[in-house]
């Protein structure tokens, strides 16, 4: 069972007004649970904290794992990973303090649903999604009745997901094999594929600080080569460098996109590149 940093504040809201006891989301909101207070400990399931841990979590913008010792779910392996809470909706992932998905204004599964929109995946089209991280497009796309493949270079980013409630259809489509989950870098995963596979890709990869090769012009060749004629590309940008130094970085992409053959528009958000081929 889950707590998250929101829910342990409304915990200790009850418990300063005087309360008996509370019914409590946990699992991210999955599921709901009684606590209850006795004196100055707060009972969860089969498990007795004193007030100082549930402020520990409750001032602590994180998702933990409730246990003897409450777990934070975040690890430290070269690079820092963690379960970033977003209050009533689905969680993000946190890499060395960024977050993967877009939360200002937006929720990272209503991010996930304009993408499946904007590129128009339908049933029965093969759809390649790079980067797969909590697997938000990929599940998107396989509730579409899509055929899914999913590349993801981290295998620490799917332990994280693994811990998350709204990854759980990732896992389940992997299991039932409609999903195809890729752990392997997306550079090397893309050459080893036949020309015209996918009717849809979409191309969704961090900042280009931290994956630079995933905007180069040699893995769009190979992006332009195993999409199908008439086939569709949604590359995620995001505005990076435009609120402070002026820069319109998206036009690079479009142009290193247009060199190898695809046409292009902006999506209206100006935030993602439309590619056909």
């Amino acid at each position: 069972m889950l707590i998250d940093s929101f829910e342990a504040e409304k915990i200790l809201e009850a418990y300063h007004q005087g309360k008996e006891s509370i019914v409590a989301f946990f699992d991210l909101r999955f599921t709901q649970h009684k606590v209850v207070f006795k004196h100055n400990k707060i009972i969860i399931g089969d498990f007795i904290y004193d007030l100082k841990t549930i402020q520990k979590i409750a001032k602590n913008p994180s998702v933990f794992l409730i246990d003897k010792k409450p777990k934070k779910i975040a690890f430290f392996d070269e690079r820092y990973y963690k379960l970033e809470p977003i209050e009533n909706t689905a969680p993000t992932i946190e890499i060395d303090g960024i977050r993967m998905h877009r939360t200002k204004h937006i929720t990272p599964l209503e991010d996930a649903r304009r993408k499946i929109f904007a590129v128009n995946v339908a049933a029965n089209e093969k759809v390649l999604d790079i980067c797969t991280g909590l697997g938000y497009t990929a599940i998107e796309s396989f509730r579409m009745k899509a055929f899914v493949t999913t590349i993801e270079k981290d295998p620490n980013v799917i332990e994280i997901a693994r811990y998350n409630p709204y990854s759980s259809d990732l896992f389940a489509g992997i299991e039932n094999k409609k999903i195809d989950l890729i752990v392997e870098d997306a550079c090397v995963a893309v050459k080893q594929m036949a020309n015209e596979t996918f009717d849809v890709i979409l191309h969704d990869p961090p900042r280009f600080a931290l994956a630079g090769e995933l905007y180069s012009q040699e893995i769009y060749v190979d992006l332009f080569r195993i999409l199908k004629e008439e086939g569709r590309m949604l590359h995620y940008v995001g505005k990076p460098g435009s609120k402070y130094r002026g820069k319109d970085f998206i036009s690079g992409i479009q142009r290193r996109l247009n060199e190898v053959g695809f046409k292009t528009k902006r999506t209206d958000d100006n935030e993602s590149v439309l590619a056909y081929k």
